[in-house]
């Protein structure tokens, strides 16, 4: 029987396809909190839509109507002000394509690399809903479940952004000298879920730090704030963004790990100090433990790159030739190389990288393979334009930002 081509009112001509879809938890009224995106299944540059991760800290909020959205602009300036989206856009606008990725995007792969055991899938297996019930219902999971939870390589998404560069809002304002950062504050509120700090480090057993309800904020410095293509985004792959995506307005700091993408913008502080902001200063850091004295706050993501076809669940693969692909990013500039091993890293050869090459967005690469029967370890790794080649990013107790080389593991029969 010839499989049915039409997919609601399109004729979509791929009959033996749909279109990738979000893996998604939705809340008791039906609508969509969180979701990983199908990455394995994406074919070019920019994730639709309908399938880019999401994630969020605290409750999602209400939608403000864009008529009725407001952004205060103030602290360390000489005018402060408020505006409309009407006002936002009648400033010079840009728009940007970018990766953004959660911080914790393949941290199973941290303990899977030093310690070994089940190895996490490129595929994503979690289920989102359950995750979603369990954060409405405040329930925490048990030690067993959090610690055998693996994460996996969909907390991340490309896109094309479009607004207006943060530093024409701030130059309108007046920045005093004395800035040092500018706190972004969105709309929504809520007291820190505790769950995914738990599910962060593995273990229940943790001192959770609970400040109570507050709004979700960061305190980007002021270099990173003036960068022309740090954004202040209406748009999101050619539409007003959608509500769950942080519209009306969003920041958008390329190069720099989701959590830095304050969603349902509010407020714009300009402060003297770097400001204590839970999420930079209790969560999102960087330490070898949880007593770590040095402590940082977590910025610009590693160099990643990864393997998409095959994956492991492919094996075991027939014989012949064929093309390994793949994807790889960074968070610091333009992908100038990548290199493929077939043998677990004894050799390796320099793959194709497939234009366009963008400094914030990732690039799709390719390499020729003989696939003779036999068992293979296929690695890649990645080169930035500043020399930085992975991995970059030591081990730490909240598993964040891993750029670990994973080896995709097939038999060829």
């Amino acid at each position: 029987m010839a499989k049915r081509e039409i997919e609601g009112d399109w004729v979509m001509g791929w009959p033996d396809r749909k279109r990738a879809t979000l893996l998604a938890g939705k809340d008791a009224e039906g609508r969509v909190i969180n979701g990983r995106a199908p990455l394995i299944e994406l074919e070019g540059l920019i994730t639709p839509t309908d399938a880019f991760y999401i994630v969020n800290q605290l409750e999602v909020p209400e939608p403000v109507h864009p008529d009725d959205w407001r952004l205060t602009v103030g602290g360390a300036v000489d005018r402060p002000f408020e505006l409309g989206l009407e006002d936002l856009r009648k400033l010079p606008g840009r728009s940007v394509r970018a990766v953004t990725e959660c911080a914790g995007n393949d941290a199973g792969f941290f303990d899977y690399l030093t310690k070994g055991g089940k190895k996490p899938s490129r595929r994503n297996q979690q289920d989102m809903q359950k995750r979603a019930e369990m954060r409405i219902k405040g329930a925490t999971p048990s030690e067993a479940e959090v610690s055998s939870e693996s994460t996996t390589t969909c907390a991340v998404s490309a896109g094309e952004f479009t607004g207006v560069p943060l530093i024409e809002v701030l130059q309108r304002a007046g920045i005093k000298s004395a800035a040092m950062a500018v706190r972004a504050e969105g709309f929504d509120s809520g007291r820190p879920d505790p769950t995914v700090q738990y599910r962060s480090v593995g273990t229940t057993d943790y001192r959770y730090v609970d400040p109570g309800v507050i709004h979700y904020d960061k305190g980007l410095p002021l270099e990173k704030a003036l960068h022309p293509d740090t954004l202040l985004a209406w748009a999101m792959n050619g539409e007003y963004l959608t509500h769950i995506h942080g519209g009306p307005v969003r920041l958008i700091v390329p190069g720099w790990s989701g959590n830095w993408w304050v969603k349902w913008l509010q407020a714009l502080e300009v402060t003297e100090q770097m400001p204590p902001c839970y999420h930079q200063t209790h969560y999102f850091v960087l330490g070898e433990s949880a007593d770590d004295p040095q402590k940082k706050m977590l910025t610009a993501m590693g160099v990643r790159c990864i393997v998409t076809d095959p994956v492991d669940e492919d094996s075991p693969l027939e014989a012949g030739r064929r093309r390994v692909r793949g994807l790889a990013w960074s968070g610091e500039g333009m992908i100038v190389r990548v290199e493929v091993s077939f043998d677990a890293g004894a050799s390796w050869c320099d793959a194709h990288i497939e234009h366009p090459q963008e400094r914030w967005l990732w690039v799709r690469w390719s390499c020729p393979w003989d696939a003779r029967p036999g068992a293979y370890k296929i690695m890649a790794r990645a080169t930035d334009e500043k020399g930085r080649v992975q991995p970059q990013i030591p081990w730490n107790f909240q598993r964040k930002l891993c750029d670990w080389i994973v080896p995709t593991e097939v038999t060829v029969s």
